[in-house]
């Protein structure tokens, strides 16, 4: 009777019950480490295979059977190709400009938006909050046409403002930036309101440094997008030198031949620039989304 209570613990589990579950417990945590890797492996293969064929010539590719390893790691032709045969500095350069813009308008105007909807009381708050939720059901190739035909009118073609128009204000940011700020204590606010600072000095001094996390998750979203987007810019550039990364590689798709080493090479310079700043910004980004309640 002893032992059998010696070897009970308290909760009322035996001890060799307690081992089992331990098992079972590292066991499933193997299980899902192991699927999460495939899993990983699995999306990260059209990435590898983007990069190896970077590497490749015109007959590498076409080879049957088909060889995962180039035959010089070292060959860098297809890149010198794309630079010096294309402006594909200057598409480069485009991308950055008009994602940067974007960036800038967004927080700013998401910022002041998600701090009325989250903070402020007024007539319709709920409506007008309803109204911006149904925009992001409305898909941006019904709206595109007559955009294009009111920009084209006032000359807005082949301009980075022309381009990053659609930009300046982003639904789901302003519902990011409302969902955070709603986390934020009112006392904060009432406090600097009773030191006689203005809503909008309350937003630069109080709130945006609070709702931080919130900003770069906006922030890499719209850079994302915007660098990412194809069908505007290619109907408000038609100049080769205004021309995004997306469309300038559009560019070198000829109607004989297409090259797709060459297609590769553009496609690893394009993915450097979101990847390099998501792997930076991810701890944020994940902070923001839970904050902001979208953490599925």
């Amino acid at each position: 009777m002893v032992s059998q209570l010696a070897a009970t613990k308290p909760g009322g589990k035996s001890t060799g019950r307690l081992r089992a579950d331990r098992v079972l417990g590292r066991t499933a945590v193997a299980a899902l480490t192991i699927i999460v890797a495939l899993g990983a492996i699995f999306m990260a293969m059209p990435f590898v295979w983007m990069v190896v064929t970077a590497q490749k010539n015109l007959p590498e590719i076409s080879r049957v059977p088909i060889t995962w390893p180039p035959d010089n790691w070292l060959n860098w032709n297809n890149y010198r190709l794309l630079l010096t045969k294309f402006p594909a500095l200057r598409w480069m350069l485009n991308s950055i400009i008009v994602s940067t813009m974007s960036i800038t308008t967004s927080i700013f105007f998401c910022a002041l938006a998600g701090y009325a909807f989250a903070k402020l009381r007024f007539r319709g708050r709920e409506v007008c909050f309803a109204i911006v939720l149904a925009v992001l059901m409305i898909p941006f190739e019904v709206t595109f046409l007559p955009l294009f035909v009111m920009l084209s009118r006032v000359g807005l073609v082949n301009t980075y403002v022309g381009l990053i128009f659609p930009n300046f204000m982003s639904a789901i940011g302003v519902f990011i930036m409302r969902q955070f700020m709603q986390t934020i204590p009112n006392d904060y606010i009432d406090a600097a309101r009773i030191d006689g600072a203005s809503e909008i000095q309350i937003v630069a001094r109080v709130v945006a440094p609070l709702a931080g996390p919130a900003i770069v998750t906006v922030a890499v979203l719209k850079f994302i997008i915007s660098w990412n987007a194809f069908l505007w810019p290619l109907v408000m550039a038609n100049n080769k030198y205004m021309m995004t990364m997306p469309v300038g590689m559009q560019s070198l798709v000829d109607i004989v031949i297409i090259n797709y080493a060459l297609l590769a090479a553009a496609a690893t310079l394009m993915v450097l620039p979101p990847l390099i700043l998501f792997l930076v910004a991810q701890r944020w980004v994940i902070s923001g989304m839970v904050m902001s309640g979208l953490k599925g």
